[in-house]
């Protein structure tokens, strides 16, 4: 899945694709057949980086993190599924709302795969386990079960709590 996932057809190289360029009824600007939707592509990232796709993570979470970019960091519900390649910079859908919540939350789950932060606050544990390397990274002034929480990962993959 992961492989199919990467293949040009679903991967613009701004997110996945809602549907293929191989499927008869693709359009890169139909709001269900070809549009990409940041938040699903970071649903997917999230997959990819906990069963152990790191790379493939990453590749999606940069095309993300440029949509988001050439968005002015206010993600749109969802922007047209042409090629990177092709167009240089996301197509704007006519009628998204822009920021739209669920486009907003998707920054929160890529940080979470980047991180590879899993709270367990019952048990009062957290567990890093970065799963998509894109350098180093820190995340200050977290919250987990009440606590302040200091989250990084280095260049390497090493990871510090406080």
């Amino acid at each position: 899945m992961a492989d199919a996932l990467a293949l040009p057809a679903m991967s613009s190289g701004f997110g996945l694709r809602t549907m293929s360029t191989q499927d008869g009824g693709y359009s890169p600007l139909s709001y269900h057949c070809g549009s990409i939707w940041a938040h699903d592509t970071a649903i997917v990232i999230g997959g990819l980086a906990q069963a152990g796709f790191g790379a493939a993570a990453a590749r999606l979470a940069d095309g993300v993190l440029a949509a988001a970019e050439a968005f002015d960091y206010r993600l749109p519900e969802l922007y047209g599924g042409d090629s990177r390649a092709e167009v240089g910079r996301p197509v704007a859908y006519p009628a998204a709302c822009r920021p739209q919540a669920w486009s907003a939350a998707a920054a929160v789950a890529l940080l979470q795969a980047a991180l590879g932060l899993y709270p367990d606050v019952p048990g009062g544990g957290v567990t890093l386990r970065p799963g998509v390397p894109l350098g180093a990274i820190t995340a200050r002034g977290l919250r987990i079960g009440g606590a302040p929480v200091t989250a990084t990962v280095d260049a390497l993959g090493t990871t510090t709590l406080t």
